[in-house]
C-alpha cells in the first residue's frame, strides 16, 4: 500500500502523530497502531529526504510504536487471582494518557496563538488625561439670557428692513463693515457714557448689514467679557455696560 504524503514540519513527534490521527479521524482510545505506525514512518523517510531536520526524539517514537504493535501481535494473557480475571492492560494505555495531554496543551496553544494574531492587528495610544479648556459661557450675560438679547437684535434687524421702497434705481456699492471695526466703536461709545441702551448702538445704523455686524462685535466683547449687559426686569431696556479690569 503506497502513501501519498504532504509533508510540513512538524514541532515534535506528538505533533506528527496527532496530526495523523485528526487526519484519519481516528478514535484516540482506539488507535490501529499498526497502520499509525506505517504512516508515521513514511512520514519520517519523507522529511528525511527533504532535508528537514528529524531529532532522535521521532526515532524513539518509531521505537515505541513498534514496541505496541510488537505487544499487541502477542497473545492476551490471563492471570487469575482470588477466582477473580484481570485481562493484560492495554500497551496503548500510555500513549492514549501521553496524547491526551499532549491535546490540551494543544489547544490552549492554538487558543493563545490566535488570540496573539488578533491582538496584533490591532492598535491602541498610551492613556493619557485630556483636559478640555472651556469658556464658561453661562456666567456672559448678567441678569439676563442670551434669548432676550437674540429677540432684541430681531426687532432691530426688522426695523431696519421695514419703510418704503425706492424705486430709483441706481448703482450702490456694497458696504464692507469688519467685527473690529464695530468692536472699536462700541467701545468708543461707551467711553463716554458709563451705559448705553441695546437699541442705542443700533440708531444711527445705515443697513441691515451694518446691524448684523454690529451684533456680532457686540456678542464677541461679551465673550472677551469687555462689557456686561444687564436688564432690570422683563420690560425694561437692555443696557450695555463697560466692564472694569
Amino acid at each position: 500500500m503506497s502513501y501519498k504524503i504532504k509533508v510540513q514540519a512538524f514541532e515534535g513527534p506528538f505533533d506528527l502523530l496527532f496530526h495523523l490521527i485528526e487526519k484519519n479521524e481516528i478514535d484516540i482510545y482506539d488507535i490501529p497502531i499498526s497502520e499509525i505506525t506505517v504512516q508515521y514512518i513514511q512520514y519520517i523517510k519523507a522529511m528525511q529526504e527533504i532535508d528537514l531536520n528529524v531529532t532522535s526524539e521521532f526515532l524513539v517514537m518509531v521505537a515505541t510504536l513498534l514496541e505496541i504493535k510488537s505487544k499487541m501481535l502477542l497473545p492476551v494473557e490471563k492471570k487469575v487471582d482470588e477466582q477473580l480475571e484481570f485481562e493484560e492492560v492495554d500497551p496503548r494505555n500510555e500513549l492514549v494518557r501521553r496524547l491526551l495531554e499532549y491535546k490540551k496543551y494543544k489547544y490552549v496553544a492554538d487558543a493563545l496563538k490566535s488570540k496573539g494574531d488578533l491582538s496584533s492587528k490591532l492598535f491602541f495610544k498610551p492613556r493619557e488625561e485630556i483636559i478640555f479648556d472651556i469658556d464658561d459661557s453661562s456666567n456672559l450675560l448678567e441678569e439676563m439670557d442670551m434669548n432676550k438679547l437674540i429677540l432684541a437684535f430681531n426687532k432691530v434687524l426688522k426695523n431696519h428692513g421695514s419703510g418704503s421702497v425706492n424705486v430709483n434705481l441706481r448703482k450702490m456699492e456694497r458696504e464692507t463693515f469688519t467685527i473690529e471695526e464695530k468692536i472699536n466703536a462700541i467701545l468708543n461709545t461707551l467711553s463716554t457714557k458709563a451705559k448705553v441702551t441695546f437699541n442705542h448702538l443700533f440708531l444711527k445704523l445705515s443697513s441691515r448689514n451694518e446691524v448684523i455686524t454690529t451684533f456680532l462685535a457686540l456678542l464677541e466683547l461679551i465673550r472677551m467679557k469687555k462689557v456686561g449687559v444687564k436688564q432690570s426686569n422683563c420690560f425694561s431696556e437692555i443696557l450695555i455696560e463697560i466692564k472694569s479690569n
